[in-house]
C-alpha cells in the first residue's frame, strides 16, 4: 500500500502526472492516492523528487511482537560482546591494549 507523506509533498503534480492508473490526484496542493486504483507500480515513488511517497506494509501485533524480541535479543547479544572487547587482554603476562592511538605493549612481570 502507497501512502503520501504530507509533510514532505511539495504537490508539484509529477506523481499524479506519471501515474497510468491516474489512481493520484492533487487535493488542496497535496498528493493523494486513491487505493482502488492504484496498482503499486510505483512509478510514482520513482518520479517524487522529495520521496514523500512510501510504501506502507501491514503488519500482525504479534510479527511486530517477535520482530522486536529477535532484535532485543540481538542487542544484547551485540552489547556483550562490545564488552568483552573493551576488557583488557591478557596473553603470557603481557597486557594488549586495544587503544589504536597507544598501540604499545606494557610488560605485567
Amino acid at each position: 500500500m502507497l501512502q503520501i507523506k504530507k509533510e514532505l509533498c511539495l504537490g508539484c503534480g509529477l506523481c499524479a502526472s506519471n501515474c497510468p492508473q491516474q489512481a493520484i490526484s492533487m487535493l488542496s496542493g497535496q498528493a493523494e492516492i486513491y487505493g482502488n486504483r492504484c496498482r503499486e507500480c510505483h512509478i510514482c515513488v520513482k518520479v517524487c523528487p522529495q520521496g514523500a511517497i512510501i510504501e506502507r506494509a501491514p503488519i500482525s501485533i504479534n510479527e511486530l511482537q517477535n520482530t522486536v524480541a529477535s532484535l532485543k535479543q540481538k542487542t544484547e547479544v551485540l552489547i556483550k560482546r562490545i564488552e568483552k572487547l573493551k576488557q583488557p587482554k591478557h596473553d603470557l603476562g603481557i597486557l594488549v591494549t586495544n587503544n589504536p592511538i597507544r598501540s604499545d605493549v606494557e610488560n605485567l612481570s
